[in-house]
């Protein structure tokens, strides 16, 4: 009787084991799968991104340098009209 219940015993030890080991291995494959996709789109996405940012930043800068120069431009002449504006003011008083 010893014997069959210890056959019993290592038996359903056995079909555990190798249940478990076949669903460690799909998980394992599941998550191999899923690293390969991310690890496609984190390329996909270098690739798009650091192009295109690169030359956006560039052009981003260059209308920046343009707007100020502008900007300045146009507070020369606003503090121009302002000076010439009260000094007509003050002639015709």
């Amino acid at each position: 009787m010893a014997t069959v219940e210890s056959l019993s015993a290592r038996l359903s030890t056995l079909e555990s084991t190798s249940v478990h080991a076949a669903s460690a291995a799909a998980v394992k494959e599941s998550q191999l799968s899923m690293l390969l996709q991310l690890r496609e789109v984190k390329a996909a996405l270098m690739k798009e991104g650091g192009g295109a940012s690169g030359k956006e930043v560039d052009s981003l800068k260059e209308e920046n340098k343009a707007l100020k120069l502008k900007n300045e431009k146009l507070e020369y002449r606003v503090q121009h009209l302002i000076k010439m504006l009260e000094e007509e003011e003050s002639k015709n008083k």
